[in-house]
C-alpha cells in the first residue's frame, strides 16, 4: 500500500502500437477472463453499452483498476468490493482499507488509474478527438482568465491547449469528488499548448477555486500522442508521484 506521501500513477494502452485509430484491439477470451474479475454490478453497466468498443473499454478498464488496488492490498482482485454509485465518488468498502483512495480515467483506449494513501486523489486522460465548435464549447468550461489565456494563443495550439486545459480541471474535479456537479467556469488551472514540463513528471501547481477551501495540486502525466492527462491530489506537501505502466497481459495477476 503506498505511504501517506506517496501516489501511484499507472497507465494502460490498449490501443494497437502500429495503429492510428483510438479503438482498442482485444482477444475475446481475454475480455471474458477480464469480465469475471467485476462484479455483477460492474458486468451489468458493461452489457449497458450498446457498442462492443464502449463495452470492452469498461471492462479493461475496471479490470485494470481491480488489478493495481489488489496488488497494494495483497488480496486477489475479484475478492474486492467497491461502491460505484452513480454520481458518487467510487470508494472501497471490502476489505477494509478506508484510507486508501484511487480514482479510474480511460479514453480512446487509454487507462489511467491513481492511488493515494490518507488523501483524495483525482485522474483524467482523453483522447484528443476532434471538436466542432471548440470557441463556443471553450466558453461554457474556462474561466474569464483561462479563455483570456485560451484566447491569446495562435488557433494552431488552442485545439491541444483546450485538451491539457481540461484534464487537468477534471483530475480536479474528481478529486473532491463533484465532477459535472460543479461549475467548471469557478475553477482555473494553466493554459498551454505543451504538457507541463516534465523531469520526469512536471512540478505541481495550484488549483485555484473560487468555491472550494483546502489546498490541491495538479501536474500533467506523460502519456501517449494524441492524449493528455493529469493528475491531482490533496494537500500542499510535497509527494512522491510513482508512474508505472501495467500490460494487458498484467491484468488479473
Amino acid at each position: 500500500m503506498p505511504g501517506n506521501s506517496r501516489i501511484e500513477v499507472w497507465r494502460i494502452n490498449a490501443k494497437p502500437a502500429a495503429s492510428t485509430l483510438p479503438g482498442p484491439r482485444y482477444q475475446p477470451g481475454h475480455l471474458d477472463q477480464w469480465r469475471s474479475l467485476l462484479d455483477h454490478a460492474e458486468q451489468a453497466r458493461a452489457d449497458a453499452f450498446l457498442s462492443p468498443d464502449h463495452r470492452a473499454d469498461y471492462i479493461v478498464a475496471h479490470a485494470a483498476l481491480r488489478t493495481v488496488l489488489a496488488r497494494n492490498l495483497g488480496v486477489p482482485p475479484a475478492s474486492l468490493s467497491i461502491d460505484a454509485k452513480h454520481g458518487a465518488k467510487p470508494a472501497l468498502i471490502a476489505p477494509a482499507a478506508s484510507a486508501l483512495r484511487f480514482n479510474l480515467s480511460h479514453s480512446g483506449g487509454a487507462v489511467l488509474i491513481a492511488l493515494a494513501y490518507g488523501r483524495e486523489v483525482g485522474v483524467d486522460v482523453e483522447w484528443q478527438r476532434p471538436i466542432h465548435e471548440l470557441d463556443a464549447i471553450a466558453r461554457t468550461v474556462m474561466s474569464i482568465t483561462e479563455l483570456e489565456a485560451w484566447s491569446r494563443l495562435p488557433p494552431a495550439g488552442q485545439f491541444t491547449a483546450f485538451y491539457h486545459l481540461w484534464t487537468r480541471k477534471e483530475a480536479y474535479l474528481k478529486a473532491i469528488g463533484l465532477g459535472l456537479f460543479r461549475e467548471p467556469r469557478d475553477i482555473s488551472v494553466p493554459v498551454s499548448t505543451e504538457p507541463l514540463e516534465q523531469d520526469p513528471l512536471p512540478a505541481p501547481v495550484t488549483v485555484q477555486d473560487q468555491r472550494e477551501a483546502g489546498a490541491w495540486r495538479l501536474c500533467d502525466v506523460p502519456v501517449w500522442e494524441s492524449f493528455s492527462a493529469a493528475v491531482c491530489w490533496q494537500g500542499s506537501d510535497a509527494v512522491d508521484l510513482v508512474l508505472s505502466d501495467l500490460t494487458l497481459e498484467e491484468i488479473g495477476r
